[in-house]
């Protein structure tokens, strides 16, 4: 009868013991399944992420359990779990309960903050959260309060459940990044501190480097300067000399020295492309200015003659025609000399501002543009055989010769301004360029009576007036300089001081028109002759202002 209790108390004993065994599975996270072949041992004794074991794989190494075919939501079995510590990364302050497998977890007390998280190879990152159009700073994502193993995001729970039971990760809000701010020196508008003309900075750029008013070139500005020019000596001729003596020569074309003459000029500026280049229309002109020589008879032995060749020439000053040597320009009471010129200069320009450092005290810059300079060259010699006063009588005779010079070309430069201090701007500007010349020049005898005439019947040309016009084309070089300086006075005015050199060379002087032969040979004045030079210097001064 014993033996008919003895085996259902040992099946008895067994089932009881089984239970027991499932229970405790049950406590620690693991579905109850009879699958669990042995009891799986205590998390804290799982080797740390990333080490020896468990980076050479990732599948479940023959101590651990086959996990269940079926999960519940938020937790894992233990094949899926890393080899982690969940405890490693909590930081050292109280948490907020958190969902571990079938059991809810309250931490009893405070854990210092281990390592942090390092990805293994194979964890591959979410994709949920784009990066912003600009990458933002290391300080633009905050991470949670608490570090994390990993999580698996969703748009629809903003708690995460870590594996095996770790702490909650709380998802990182996504901050908008800040307006970058330009990174090139072309992102901002061009400062600068030198000339928007020929002729000093520009007052809304707050003076120099180490001004405090630091402005950016914009809109419209203009300026007007007035000039004091002077010219060089063009090629001597000797016109008169004593009549005992032909080597003592009393009279020259140089004798009558240019004097100063003034002029003005005006400047009108649009910057454009955002300060870096301006548009630019220059005039300036000199106005007529005459100079006279005179050599007379009293301050000779006998009187004065001619050197220059008026043979086969005669003049009919109301007693019957005349030889201009015989009658009137030898033993004359006066010869006088008179010259003069006008100048007339256009540029239209295209400016290029500050291509170097916009902070420091020099600037550089360049120039090119188109130019029309018109230069006119007269003159005079005249003799009056009765008297020494000029007053128009039929008997006061006159050569008289006109050469003008119209260049058109392109030309190129460059500018330096130097910042001395606050408001005081040193400048230096330069500009040269090649242009075509059209030279006209007109030679002419007359007195009040009308034109002298070739009056020698065997003269080819006999009985045709001297009146004689030329013109011919070429090449001119003009080479600008100026240089001075700048005082900004206040953001819109400024006041300019400088000097001025222009060189022409390949012109036609009116000098260079008296021929060395006989003028009644006509040919020879019905000739350009394009070989003079000249230089024009002088001081300019005025005021800019910039609206």
């Amino acid at each position: 009868m014993i033996y008919k209790w003895i085996l259902p108390g040992v099946l008895t004993c067994v089932t009881a013991i089984g239970m027991a065994d499932v229970s405790y599975g049950q406590y620690q996270g693991y579905a109850s399944s009879s699958q669990y072949e042995s009891y799986a041992p205590n998390r804290a004794q799982l080797p740390q992420w990333n080490s020896a074991s468990s980076a050479t794989s990732q599948q479940p190494t023959t101590n651990q359990y086959t996990p269940a075919s079926t999960t519940r939501p938020h937790a894992y079995s233990p094949s899926e779990m890393p080899s982690v510590n969940p405890f490693s990364n909590v930081r050292s302050q109280q948490q907020s309960a958190g969902n571990y497998g079938n059991a809810s977890y309250q931490p009893t007390e405070r854990f210092s903050s281990g390592p942090q998280y390092q990805p293994s190879t194979q964890y591959q990152p979410p994709t949920q959260y784009q990066p912003l159009t600009q990458y933002p700073t290391a300080t633009q994502y905050q991470p949670a309060s608490q570090p994390y193993n990993t999580y698996s995001a969703s748009f629809g729970d903003q708690q995460h459940g870590a594996m095996g039971g770790g702490m909650a990760y709380s998802a990182p809000t996504q901050q908008v990044a800040p307006t970058p701010l330009p990174n090139s020196f072309y992102d901002q508008p061009v400062q600068s501190y030198g000339s928007p003309s020929d002729f000093g900075c520009d007052p809304k750029a707050g003076g120099c480097a180490t001004g405090t008013g630091i402005g950016v070139r914009t809109g419209w500005y203009g300026s007007v300067i007035g000039l004091t020019m002077t010219r060089s000596d063009a090629n001597n001729v000797w016109l008169s000399d004593d009549q005992t003596d032909i080597r003592d020569r009393v009279l020259n074309s140089n004798d009558a020295k240019f004097r100063t003459v003034g002029g003005a000029g005006i400047t009108i500026g649009h910057y454009i492309n955002c300060g870096r280049n301006s548009l630019q229309l220059v005039y300036w002109g000199l106005y007529p200015g005459t100079s006279t020589a005179s050599a007379y008879a009293a301050d000779t032995a006998v009187g004065i003659d001619t050197i220059v060749h008026f043979d086969g020439l005669q003049y009919d000053a109301g007693a019957g025609a005349q030889d201009l040597m015989g009658a009137y320009f030898f033993g004359a009471d006066v010869h006088r000399v008179q010259r003069s010129y006008q100048v007339n200069n256009l540029e239209l320009n295209l400016l290029g501002h500050n291509f170097t450092n916009g902070c420091g005290p020099l600037q550089l810059g360049w120039t090119t543009g188109v130019r029309y300079l018109q230069f006119d060259d007269d003159f005079l010699y005249s003799s009056d055989p009765n008297n020494t006063v000029f007053t128009g009588a039929p008997e006061e005779v006159h050569y008289g010769i006109n050469a003008t010079n119209s260049l058109v070309g392109l030309q190129f430069g460059g500018q330096a301004n130097y910042c001395v201090g606050q408001r005081l701007n040193l400048f230096a500007n330069t500009k040269v360029g090649l242009f075509g010349n059209h030279m006209t020049q007109s030679s002419r005898i007359y007195g009040a009576n009308g034109q002298a005439f070739v009056g020698d019947p065997g003269n080819p040309y006999f009985g045709q007036d001297v009146d004689a016009k030329a013109s011919r084309n070429g090449y001119s070089m003009i080479c600008d300089l100026s240089v001075g300086g700048n005082w900004c006075v206040n953001s819109c005015w400024s006041v300019n001081l400088g000097y001025r050199a222009v060189g022409i060379s390949g012109v036609a002087l009116s000098t260079n028109q008296i021929p060395g032969d006989f003028i009644a040979a006509l040919d020879s004045i019905r000739t350009v002759y394009p070989n003079g030079c000249v230089i024009l210097h002088g001081a300019f001064a005025g005021v800019t202002y910039c609206y």
